[in-house]
Order: structure tokens, then C-alpha cells, then sequence
């Protein structure tokens, strides 16, 4: 069952006029985000539907959006939480902002701008519940307005005529053909599951450090393939190895997070023998790859997978938690380091490039801390967002990230060289965008801060 909600009667009425097809339910909430909220919880619990589509008219906040136009809504935002959801991907798709108030006003709509293209009352309750039940969500909308003075009588003139237009842009959407339910239990969906489970595309965060920190080991100079591929699969393994224990070891504290509660474990989608199964794969590569780049990396493998079966206990017992695993990333340049010099003399260097590391993968834990500040509260997770408040758990943030800067820069005055030079104000300008409040907290956790690193890590490697 496919739910279909419009906010109006006058909005709708194209659409019903038509005849709502088979498998649909068609609803007018009401205007504002409560009466979307509702009706969309509604929809899906008591109705029994497994998508959304949110249908209905909205204002443009630039003059290069068409009137009369229909689009598509790739991201959902709102006026004063800076809180988002994704909600689609495609080309020419736009971001759309939602507010309490309509807006008619030349200024509160160029402020607006700065957030997205479209405005309307209802898109980010919608997509919001959407997400926390772990269900698709379309967002429709056709632009009546531009939201200055003649906002109200152009929505009047052209409400009907816009209507009719998103009307039709619903009807083919639900003639899309759409996955049989055979194709949706295919085996590949296992592998989608694990895939999401373990976020191995954030394995970016690390091997950047790595190959610098192994790059320091040669002098300077590019090790071999072979160790700079072993190095990254041992990477591999133990991002794989701490990513699946931190998911079992948070499972029940997921489950209670109406942001986390469909993860994999906590939604059933994947079981605790499957969660179990990544450990062990994990751990498998893990070790494999120090048992190939010798017997010193072998011999103190197991001190970096201590921290990384453990950081995600810290939340339990201390708001300084976020500096787990900015330990766990830090031993990254520093195993690569013994990787390839088969010692633990550690040059200055890399000593510089690992408290870099630690500062910024510490200092962004921190930021997205803040998307959970009143869950933490609730339930006794400690974290500096909750404890300290939002201001100030992001100071803590800022100092951590001017300290991992400050190691930054020694680097840069080591290494030198153009591109080098480049590189620390890429990761400079990623820094500063973390601390911008128009930009969504999960946009700045990622992929700002992967910037940040990786500009950080090419400070030395371009040096």
C-alpha cells in the first residue's frame, strides 16, 4: 500500500478527480508540519502502508525555479532546526525547505535561500516519520508562489493549474515499474545489508592516514604496492572488525534511538549470527594482512584492536567518550608507520600526524553528538553535546579541531611544496565549514569531514 498525502482538499482534488488507483490511500492532512506528522504516522502504522508520497503545491526561493514547474525533492531541511533528510537522488532534483509559517516576505525568503530552493509547511514531518519507520518517501512539489508580496494572490491564481500538474507527475510516479517481490528478496539484498552494516565506504576516513603514516616510514618516499596494499587490507579488517562490534555492543541502544532504530541489528533485517559473522571476517583480514607485512606489525597487532572492541562502551561511563575512537584512528599512521620500519621509533612526524588524527576524527564525533543530545539525556548516554549543551559541546569540538590543526600546520612547515600548501587550506576550509549552522550536522559528519582528513593526510603526502 502506497500512501499518498496532500495537505489541502484544493491540492488534492486533481488527483482525486481522477480516481485514486489500486494499492494506493490518499489523505489531506491539514496544513503545518503536527498535521503532516500525524496523518503520515497514521498512513503507516495503522494503514499499513510501506511508501509515501507527499504531494502539493510550494514557494520557489530563487527567481531560477520555474513557476509552474513540478520537482522532485532530493533533501528536506527546516527553518530553525538545521535538522535534515535525504529523501532521493537524481539530477535536477531540489532541496526543499520547511517552515512554520508561510513566507511572504523578501527577506525571510532570501535568508531562507541559503537552506534550499523550494519552501512548504509539510515535506520534513513527512520525510522525518518516513525515515524513522525505515520507509521510502517521494517528495512532489509544484511551485505556486516565490514568496514575496504577491505570494498570497499568486498561490490563488495558481494553485488549481499547478495542482493538476502534480497530479500528473503522481500518477507517473506510480507507473513506474517497481522491484517484484522476488527481486527484493534476491541474494544481493543480503549484500546491500551488509554493505550498510558495516559503511565500508567510510573506510576513507582511515586509509588516507595510513598511507601517509606509511609514507612517513619510508622517508618520504612511496613504499611498495605490495605493503601499501597489506596496509590496507589490514585497514580494512579492522575498520570491518570495530564498525560490527560497536553495532552489537550499541544493538539495544539503537533499538531505543528513533534515528538509529532501523540499523540492521536492531530492525532484525540482519541477525546477531550475521553481526557476528562481519567480527569474525573482520578480524580474519585483520590479522592475515599483519601476519604478511611481518612479524613485528604481527606482535602488536592486538594493541589497536583493543580500543576498537572497546571505545563504544565509553559512552556509558564518560562524556569523553568521542575521544575513543579518535585513539582508534590515531594508531592508524602509527601502525603503518611500524609497517614499514618494522619499529616503534617513531619519527616526530608521525607523532604530529597522529594527534592530527585524533583531534579530527574526536573533534566531528563530537559535532554529530548533537544529533542525539535529548535521546542521551533521556537515557543516561553520556556525551559533551548532552552533558555541556549544543554551544558548548561544539566549542569542545572547535579547541579539539584547532588542536589537531595547530599539529596540522607543523606538519605543512616540514614538508612544504605547493600542492602541499594547498592541501592544509583545503583542510582548513573544511574545518571552518563545520561550524556553519546552515549546514545539516550529518552533511558536516560526513562528507565535510572526510575533506578534512583526507586534506590533512595530503598535507604529507604531496609535501
Amino acid at each position: 500500500m502506497i500512501g499518498i498525502l496532500f495537505a489541502t482538499q484544493m491540492e488534492a482534488k486533481p488527483f482525486l478527480d481522477r480516481g485514486e488507483p489500486e494499492g494506493t490511500m490518499t489523505v489531506i492532512s491539514g496544513m503545518g508540519m503536527d498535521a503532516a506528522r500525524k496523518a503520515t504516522e497514521e498512513l503507516i502504522t495503522q494503514h499499513g502502508c510501506t511508501a509515501i508520497i507527499n504531494a502539493g503545491v510550494c514557494g520557489a526561493l530563487n527567481n531560477r525555479i520555474e513557476r509552474g514547474g513540478v520537482y522532485r525533492v532530493s533533501m528536506v531541511s527546516t527553518e530553525h532546526l538545521k535538522a535534515a533528510v535525504n529523501v532521493g537522488l537524481g539530477v535536477g532534483l531540489k532541496k526543499l525547505v520547511t517552515v512554520d509559517e508561510p513566507v511572504f516576505e523578501p527577506e525571510r525568503r532570501k535568508e531562507l535561500a541559503k537552506h534550499g530552493e523550494l519552501v512548504d509547511m509539510e515535506g520534513y514531518a513527512v520525510a522525518r516519520v518516513c525515515e524513522e519507520h525505515g520507509i521510502p518517501c517521494t517528495l512532489i512539489k509544484g511551485v505556486t508562489d516565490f514568496g514575496d508580496g504577491n505570494g498570497k494572490a499568486d498561490i490563488q491564481r495558481h494553485i488549481a493549474s499547478v495542482s493538476e500538474t502534480v497530479a500528473e507527475a503522481v500518477y507517473q510516479i506510480l507507473n513506474t515499474p517497481r522491484p517484484s517481490q522476488t527481486e527484493l528478496e534476491a541474494p544481493s539484498t543480503l549484500m546491500q545489508k551488509l554493505h550498510s552494516f558495516t559503511k565500508v565506504e567510510h573506510t576513507i576516513f582511515s586509509l588516507p592516514s595510513l598511507f601517509a603514516g606509511a609514507w612517513l616510514g619510508a622517508g618520504g618516499q612511496c613504499p611498495s604496492i605490495k605493503t601499501l596494499l597489506l596496509i590496507a587490507l589490514v585497514g580494512l579488517g579492522a575498520r570491518t572488525f570495530g564498525m560490527a562490534v560497536n553495532r552489537i555492543l550499541d544493538k539495544n541502544i539503537d533499538a531505543k534511538n528513533p534515528r538509529t532504530k532501523n540499523r540492521e541489528l536492531p530492525s532484525g533485517k540482519l541477525s546477531m549470527a550475521q553481526g557476528y559473522g562481519v567480527v569474525l571476517a573482520g578480524v580474519v583480514l585483520y590479522f592475515v594482512g599483519c601476519a604478511l607485512l611481518g612479524s613485528t606489525v604481527l606482535k602488536l597487532s592486538l594493541v589497536p584492536l583493543v580500543p576498537l572492541a572497546l571505545y563504544s562502551l565509553l559512552k556509558r561511563f564518560t562524556p569523553l567518550c568521542h575521544y575513543g575512537i579518535g585513539v582508534c584512528l590515531a594508531l592508524a599512521p602509527l601502525g603503518a608507520f611500524v609497517a614499514v620500519t618494522n619499529s616503534i621509533d617513531f619519527s616526530p612526524a608521525v607523532l604530529l600526524l597522529a594527534l592530527f588524527t585524533f583531534g579530527w576524527m574526536s573533534g566531528f564525533d563530537i559535532i554529530y553528538a548533537m544529533l542525539d543530545i535529548d535521546f542521551d539525556r533521556a537515557h543516561g548516554i553520556r556525551s559533551i553535546p548532552a552533558a555541556l549543551g549544543a554551544s558548548r559541546g561544539q566549542l569542545v569540538a572547535s579547541v579539539t579541531h584547532l588542536l589537531a590543526f595547530a599539529a596540522l600546520v607543523l606538519l605543512w612547515t616540514a614538508t612544504g611544496g605547493v600542492l602541499s600548501s594547498l592541501a592544509l587550506l583545503v583542510s582548513a576550509g573544511a574545518f571552518g565549514a563545520a561550524y556553519l549552522p546552515t549546514i545539516p550536522v550529518q552533511v558536516r559528519f560526513f562528507p565535510i569531514s572526510a575533506i578534512a582528513g583526507i586534506a590533512g593526510a595530503l598535507v604529507v603526502l604531496l609535501g
